[in-house]
């Protein structure tokens, strides 16, 4: 009915899910495997920024040849931290556009914009899916539809919360997702 419903509903499961993921990678690293990087062959995992600063803590400094076999509690914290990401994306629907369209109204739709290049840019240059991801985009339309009574103002503490989630965003992305390590 109105943006401070709409963000709430929009920012409500992404920081649950990002939470909870978090929990969960600390346990899976502390019980993931370290080994030769030239001994793994399969599929390799995006290494999102918060990845890379969870794994230094928790195991610490690797060398250059080693890498980190993810437990499956590990790889399950690795996927909630990806469904996060696309979730968080700020375009039409999804629950980043809720969020982008509660905090800046119509500019929601200028983001939206800017996002599909960069999705476009990424996926010719690393993970094809992000194409389709920006083909999505447009099928699902860019903008956010507008709510019944866009003047009920957010308030401070929504706001501070709608900057957390862009950081969470931009700290659960990784530009490519997989790869295959031969």
């Amino acid at each position: 009915m109105n943006r401070r419903a709409l963000f709430d509903i929009g920012v409500a499961g992404p920081l649950a899910g990002f939470v909870v993921a978090v929990v969960a990678l600390v346990i899976g690293l502390n019980l993931s495997t370290v080994v030769d990087r030239t001994a793994t062959v399969g599929l390799q995992l995006g290494e999102p920024l918060l990845l890379q600063l969870i794994s230094w803590l928790v195991v610490g400094s690797l060398p250059p040849q080693a890498d980190i076999v993810l437990h499956p509690i590990g790889f399950a914290a690795w996927f909630g931290l990806f469904v996060t990401s696309l979730n968080l994306i700020p375009i039409g629907q999804l629950d980043g556009g809720h969020v982008a369209y509660a905090l800046w109204g119509s500019r929601q739709r200028t983001l939206a914009f800017a996002m599909v290049p960069l999705l476009i840019v990424l996926g010719l240059a690393g993970w094809h899916g992000w194409l389709l991801w920006a083909f999505m985009a447009g099928l699902w339309g860019f903008g956010h539809p507008p709510v019944c009574d866009p003047h009920v103002p957010l308030g401070r503490g929504r706001v501070v919360v709608g900057w957390i989630a862009l950081a969470v965003f931009v700290v659960t992305f990784a530009p490519v997702p997989f790869s295959f390590h031969q």
